[in-house]
């Protein structure tokens, strides 16, 4: 009997591990979605209400949902009201919001990157320049959501056999 309630306590493990890889998958990609919005906000505010980008951080800061509101925020205030460096303040921010996501090191980079796309331009080019990154985004994403089902599905069914591999083992 004790064997047996370990075979399926053993098999409840894998398939609770594999379920949680699952899971990060499908973080990553709600939070590359926000990044798009972001994005898309950003180049709004800055295109057609020709707001600065501190500004726009600003009223990203209240439009948005964690975890990148509070950041929002930060470097808003250090930015427009401390006069900091935007680059260096927006790397160091959204740094500490990306560490423990579970993206990967390109989709990072679209994040961290994003002030050495803007340079000093007007506004409508850095519009236009956000148009690029969120051309890539939207073909990662796309990526991402093509590849994630049969993913999921090869994951769990490794993480099922696992669980009954090893319990076999065990009895």
């Amino acid at each position: 009997m004790l064997h047996l309630a370990g075979c399926i306590l053993v098999m409840a493990g894998c398939t609770g591990f594999t379920a949680g890889i699952c899971k990060d998958g499908a973080k990553r990609l709600f939070l590359l979605k926000q990044i798009r919005i972001v994005y898309e906000n950003m180049k709004y505010y800055i295109a057609y209400q020709k707001a600065a980008i501190p500004e726009a951080l600003w009223r990203l800061s209240e439009n948005n949902e964690e975890p990148f509101r509070g950041a929002f925020k930060k470097i808003y205030s250090e930015v427009y009201e401390e006069g900091r460096n935007f680059p260096l303040t927006w790397q160091r921010h959204m740094g500490e919001v990306l560490e423990n996501q579970p993206l990967t090191i390109r989709e990072k980079k679209f994040v961290l990157d994003f002030p050495s796309c803007l340079g000093f331009m007007e506004e409508n080019a850095q519009a236009m320049a956000l148009d690029g990154l969120l051309r890539e985004i939207n073909l990662h994403i796309e990526e991402l959501e093509a590849e994630r089902k049969g993913k999921n599905k090869m994951i769990m069914s490794l993480g099922v056999g696992a669980g009954v591999l090893i319990s076999i083992l065990l009895l």
